[in-house]
């Protein structure tokens, strides 16, 4: 049975009742699994991505739409612009994006962003991959090349996706908006619409499936997306999950499949902004599309950010997945079990904040939050005192 942001809200507001406070969720055991609400530094603008740097030092790096780059010290609570950055156009909703680093990145020091860049044309935007090295001391990337440009360019200034993750073989998943020509997400000669794939250095892996198709870019791994703006690999199957925007409901969860059509406009749960009309088929009427495992049928969530939790600060929540809301102001908590969610809550409901990103830092294990918002925190979800 497909789970929807009705239960959600259904359980959320369960458990609001029984205990009168948004800082004490429950689990699947039944025990109580409290925690609390830390704030890191404040201050930031519109904050959208951010990674842990292994070490001895509690550092992170966190990038701000507007175009900067923060190697935070989470500890002090303190943070540092970093230098060496591409040219970055904050347009609209493009700016910089994600951060992710290289799997070997204790040995190269290589640091990849997405971002929305100009093009010659006046006025006109795409996604952009760059990597860069790192020196932490020196707070600065050098040696910065654009590996990946998701053309074409287009003005308008919205939709530009955009999330990295490395999969087990160092490859690297990209998302990239549809930039608001929803049927851009099937035309496989744009780069609009999907998730991309490239080697580390942003050559085409031999093994992409339409690197021998005519007229189809082969870069592009699925298609069909509108606008993915969170992905994580599962920690046990090593599958690529990934959430995207509808458009009035129709938010969606993912499992990627190599060279699979995700259905947006042609099969989609969501509708018209104005009229409310369908847009496509459902889902389930296109066997010629993939169907999402779990989709919110409400106005929008909608999603950006994910991470599963692998920690020990919070042993009730192994293998749960957590997902930002940006218009429902808060952070959802999945059950999963193999492929489908069993339950979901939602957390911070209280805080009114628009959640962009979720992260878990693999040293203390605990849950890491950007806020969008024009000054906003970066805060951290510990187990309560006392647990």
């Amino acid at each position: 049975m497909m789970i929807t942001a009705r239960s959600v809200l259904f359980a959320c507001a369960l458990f609001l009742f029984a205990t009168g406070c948004n800082e004490s969720e429950s689990d699947s055991t039944g025990q109580a699994a409290t925690y609390r609400v830390d704030t890191v530094l404040t201050g930031l603008e519109h904050p959208w991505g951010m990674v842990f740097l292994p070490g001895a030092n509690p550092l992170a790096l966190v990038t701000e739409r507007p175009g900067r780059l923060n190697l935070v010290d989470i500890t002090r609570g303190s943070r540092t612009q970093v230098t060496g950055l591409p040219q970055i156009a904050a347009a609209g909703q493009g700016g910089l994006l994600d951060v992710a680093l290289h799997p070997d990145f204790e040995e190269n020091r290589l640091v990849y962003l997405s971002y929305a860049a100009a093009g010659e044309s006046r006025g006109q935007f795409a996604t952009h991959v760059c990597r860069g090295r790192l020196d932490a001391g020196e707070a600065a990337l050098s040696d910065v090349e654009v590996i990946l440009v998701a053309e074409p360019f287009v003005g308008t200034e919205a939709h530009f996706g955009s999330r990295l993750v490395f999969d087990s073989q160092k490859r690297l998943y990209v998302t990239a908006g549809d930039r608001r020509n929803r049927h851009s997400a099937q035309d496989l000669t744009s780069l609009h619409g999907k998730t991309l794939r490239i080697h580390d250095d942003g050559s085409i892996p031999a093994d992409n499936p339409f690197i021998d198709a005519k007229d189809v870019h082969p870069a592009i791994y699925s298609y069909g997306h509108r606008n993915s703006q969170g992905m994580a690999r599962h920690p046990e199957t090593g599958e690529i999950w990934q959430c995207e925007h509808g458009e009035f409901g129709g938010d969606e969860i993912n499992i990627l499949v190599k060279g699979g059509n995700f259905g947006w406009p042609i099969a989609t749960y969501a509708r018209e902004y104005i009229s409310r009309r369908t847009i496509g088929a459902l889902p389930p009427e296109r066997d010629d599309t993939i169907a999402p495992i779990y989709y919110w049928e409400a106005d929008a969530f909608p999603p950006s950010g994910m991470a599963f939790y692998k920690g020990d600060a919070f042993k009730n929540w192994r293998g749960n997945l957590f997902v930002g809301g940006l218009k429902e102001r808060c952070l959802a908590r999945f059950e999963i079990n193999g492929r489908r969610v069993v339950k979901a809550e939602c957390l911070l409901e209280d805080r009114g904040w628009r959640i962009r990103d979720v992260k878990v830092n693999p040293d203390d294990g605990f849950l890491y939050v950007l806020v969008d918002a024009e000054n906003a925190p970066l805060v951290k979800i510990m187990p309560a005192k006392g647990d």
